[in-house]
């Protein structure tokens, strides 16, 4: 068995977010394809967010088309700060022997020495990453040795805080979310949408 999780705040999830998950999926070949929703990630904590049910619609909205996709909403019911050391050590327990890959951009690979218990992290599971940018991944040294694959995804500019100051302009955020996200955001008036 063979688990990929992707986890993120995803406030708001974005085409970026998408075309990385079907890139995943067809690089992986993973048994399942999870999308891990991020609760109250204790790295953003002064950072407002939209609420965890809206981020949740917007995914399944956004993922619809796709039905080899999972949410898994493990993280939005625990109380206090996320970790996900805590969650990859419910998968291995729930799912043992399975192959656990957690999915980041290079943006959180980037902060990854600063993850709560990372040395567990990275003993539970493959790290997977996407470069941004058109940047190379290069191994942190400032990591333990941990198992590293890096997904060469087209590049794609977008991202969740572009999404966010695009909507604070007033632009046009189907191209970036697509239609059905957009609408949803307009409807629900997040993130300082305007009339």
């Amino acid at each position: 068995m063979k688990i990929a999780i992707f986890g993120g705040s995803f406030d708001p999830p974005h085409l970026g977010h998408l075309a990385f998950a079907r890139f995943a999926l067809d690089a992986l070949a993973p048994d399942r394809m999870v999308w891990l929703p991020a609760g109250r990630p204790w790295q953003k904590a002064d950072q407002v967010m939209a609420p965890a049910e809206q981020r949740v619609e917007m995914i399944h909205l956004l993922t619809a088309s796709e039905p080899r996709f999972d949410i898994d909403l493990r993280e939005l019911r625990r109380m206090g700060p996320s970790f996900t050391v805590h969650t990859l050590s419910e998968y291995a327990a729930e799912q043992p022997g399975a192959e656990l890959m957690f999915l980041l951009g290079q943006d959180q690979y980037v902060r990854l020495p600063t993850w709560y218990q990372v040395e567990r992290v990275l003993q539970l599971a493959t790290i997977v990453v996407v470069p941004r940018d058109g940047i190379e991944v290069q191994r942190l040294s400032a990591l333990p040795p941990h198992r590293l694959q890096v997904l060469s995804l087209p590049r794609l500019p977008v991202s969740s805080t572009a999404v966010r100051d695009a909507i604070v302009r007033g632009d046009d955020i189907r191209p970036l979310v697509g239609p059905e996200v957009a609408s949803y955001i307009a409807s629900h008036r997040l993130y300082g949408t305007k009339n």
